[in-house]
Parts: structure tokens; sequence; C-alpha cells
């Protein structure tokens, strides 16, 4: 849980301090004034990355040099302080004031889910936000998958290069590339192992939240698809000649997808808008209550504009089912649909301009 938030220079914000509720904390005001900014910055301090997929140049304010994102946190009442800076030159975090060298061991120390406008392109866009989506994901579960996964990117990146000069010139031997695509094979496999695993689990989860949430809804049922199928490095071999031409690496969870299912057809080709953000947001849900079985405590649940293109029936039915064991943040351009459903606890927050205008506490 998060107590206290403070951010220096993050995108429109020059300074910004606030005292987080410990159950709801809503962010209300007109579009373009900051309210995303806010947990944005949560999203970056747990996972070292913006929910979106922006440079971090972006996120530091234009003028500054550097950009301060700092937490003070309570997990079963022990304080924990998490930061995160953003130079131009890179990114360093900090655990209880101890600098850590590698951002896999930052990640994991504080979990969140963010549901965004954004989140709609894991069933609208392309494979590349569906991977991103899996790696997150699972990253903030798994030490072990984030370090497959730097080295299968680390690889990938080298086998590439020996592709390219073999095409071009003698520069390389062609045992390099014998020797790069055994190892790339056996990381590939492993990230590939993880992934169906994860999704075989997270299914069910998925099932039981969108019966929830739209329980006249036909389910819908996340299908993974690798790029091939077997051996990862019999195929690699295979497909050298083809790799040589292209010069780049055809196959690998690089090029993996996952496919939304409803029967035994696409599900975005069948949807309407408001399905599809219901879809999206019990998948994030579903995330959520998946972290919590895995690790024995709620993460952090992050939701932006949540309640847009979703009807009055399937709002009351969102307000309904959101956890109350969390910490929640919300952002709304106004706040008469969730004042006005229940007695809430909570805090809310106007933001007008990059600042806090006001702030009132609810029961």
């Amino acid at each position: 849980m998060i107590e206290r938030l403070t951010l220096k220079h993050v995108r429109i914000y020059d300074a910004l301090a606030l005292e987080a509720h410990p159950d709801l904390n809503i962010f209300v005001g007109d579009n373009a004034q900051g309210k995303t900014t806010v947990l944005e910055a949560v999203h970056m301090l747990a996972l070292a990355k913006s929910h979106k997929p922006a440079k971090d140049q972006d996120i530091i304010q234009e003028g500054a040099q550097f950009a301060h994102i700092e937490a003070r946190c309570a997990f079963d009442k022990r304080p924990l302080t998490l930061s995160l800076t953003l130079t131009k030159n890179g990114k360093k975090a900090k655990y209880n004031k101890i600098d850590m060298p590698r951002l896999s061991d930052y990640v994991g120390n504080l979990n969140v889910v963010m549901f965004a406008p954004e989140d709609l392109d894991l069933i609208k866009g392309g494979p590349r936000e569906r991977r991103r989506f899996l790696d997150v994901e699972i990253g903030q579960l798994s030490k072990a998958y984030l370090m497959n996964l730097g080295h299968y990117r680390r690889l990938l990146r080298e086998r590439n290069d020996v592709l390219k000069g073999l095409a071009r010139s003698d520069k390389f031997d062609r045992r390099v590339l014998d020797v790069i695509t055994e190892q790339l094979a056996h990381y590939g496999e492993k990230i590939v192992a993880a992934r169906a695993a994860y999704l075989d689990t997270l299914n069910d989860r998925v099932r039981a939240t969108l019966a929830t949430l739209a329980p006249s809804d036909e389910p819908v049922k996340l299908v993974y698809e690798p790029s091939t199928e077997g051996s990862l490095l019999a195929r690699y071999r295979k497909k050298t000649k083809l790799d040589l031409v292209t010069q780049s690496t055809q196959l690998g969870p690089h090029r993996d997808d996952i496919v939304f299912e409803r029967g035994e057809r696409s599900f975005k080709q069948q949807a309407s808008q408001g399905q599809i953000r219901t879809v999206a947001l019990a998948l994030k849900l579903a995330v959520a209550n998946h972290i919590e079985a895995t690790k024995g405590k709620p993460p952090i649940v992050l939701l932006d504009d949540v309640f847009s293109e979703l009807d009055k029936t399937r709002q009351a039915t969102l307000l309904s089912s959101l956890p109350t064991n969390t910490q929640l943040f919300i952002t709304t351009t106004h706040i008469d649909h969730i004042t006005d459903h229940q007695n809430l606890a909570c805090r809310v927050f106007t933001i007008r301009q990059g600042a806090i205008e006001g702030v009132t506490t609810h029961g």
C-alpha cells in the first residue's frame, strides 16, 4: 500500500505530493489535466516503465534534467521506500534508499495492475502489445522470467548482427551463428513455456471475472499462438537460409501472439467497443487476482478512465465488482456515478493543470 507519493518534474508536474487513502483514491478533472500521469507514475515506480510505449525522456518534464518518483509504502506494517529517477542517460532505482544495480532485482517489490484506454489494443491491436502484456505481467511475478527474457533479447540482437554479417561478407564464422542459435533456442523455449503456463492459469480467472462483469456475455478464451511448434532449435536450423536472406530471425518468442476467441471465432471481429472494453478490464482484474493468489497479497489496482464507453448497467456492475481488499487509484472526468453508487470510503483529488486543486475524504 502506498501511503505517500511524490513526483518531481514528471510530465506536466513540476512537483506533487499526496497522502493516499488506504482503500480508494479517485482523481477527477477534465481531460489533459494530469490525472493519468499520477497513475503512470505509480506504474513506473513498480515496473520501471510506463504503461504506454513511451520513451523515458518523454516522462521528464520539458526543460528539466530529470524526473523523480518516490513512494513511502507499508506492507504487513513494514515501512518501505521506493524511488525511481529518470535522466537522459538512463534510470536509477532505489529500494529503501539503496541503489539497485539491476532493474530486474527492483521489479516485483511493488505489484501493480493497470487498466488504461491503451489496453483496448490488447484485443484490437497488433501482436507486439500482447507480447508486452505477457512480459510485463509474468515479469513482475518471476525474476527468472525477466532474466531469461533479457538473455533472449541480447542473443537475438547478436544473432541478427551475425546474420547481416554473413549475408554481406565473410566477417563472421558460421560456427558463431550456430553457437548463438543454440543459446537463443535454450532461453526461447523457457519463455514460451512460461507464457503458455501463465495463460493456462489466467484463462479460468478471466472466465470467472467476465461472468461477474457481463453475465449475459459468452465466455472469451485466450489462446497462445507461438510462431512455431516443436523444437525451437530444430526450427531455427531449418529456417537459417531464410534468415540469411532476410538478415533477421523469423521465429521465436519475439514473433508469438495471443488470440482472443469467443466460441471458435475471433472475438475482436464480432465484439462491440463496450464488449472489448469489458473483456480488457476482465483480463486486468484477472491478472490482479492471479498476483494475489501467487504472492499472498493483492497488487495495487490502477484504473484510468475505466467508465468511458460503458453503459450505466456495466458501470454499476463494475463498481460492485472492484476488489475490496486492495488499494485502488481511479481517474474519471466526473464523480457522480461513483459517489452516488454507495457510501464509499475514499479520498477524492481534484486535478487541474498539473496540480491538486482540492482534496476531500469520504467515509
